[in-house]
């Protein structure tokens, strides 16, 4: 059976690479996402690129911290803001797509 839904979202860890003198610091967060119409998505990237497009399936983030550790609250202007450093796009873009383009092995 599919079950049918007028707005498929889910939730997914990403994990992000974050550059450091000499190397990278894995480091990860949990973002919900809406999953959009491939056509739609098509459009939308034609005219604005992977950050337009997350800007419309990214619906929320946890587990952010700010430089005093303290919890940081989801907001879109903080979604932008993350979406613009290069690591967290990257991270953010194939953790959708790996999330809606998921294939049973050996297919």
């Amino acid at each position: 059976m599919f079950k049918v839904t007028t707005a498929p979202k889910f939730t997914h860890p990403v994990t992000v690479f974050v550059p450091t003198d000499g190397g990278h610091v894995e480091q990860s967060f949990k973002a919900t996402f809406l999953v959009e119409d491939v056509e739609k998505l098509s459009g939308i990237q034609d005219e604005g690129g992977q950050k337009a497009v997350l800007q419309r399936v990214v619906t929320h983030m946890d587990d952010l911290i700010g430089d005093e550790d303290q919890a940081v609250p989801y907001s879109d202007a903080l979604r932008d803001q993350l979406i613009g450093l290069p690591y967290v796009r990257i991270a953010l873009f194939r953790t959708y797509l790996d999330a809606v383009t998921k294939a049973k092995p050996g297919n």
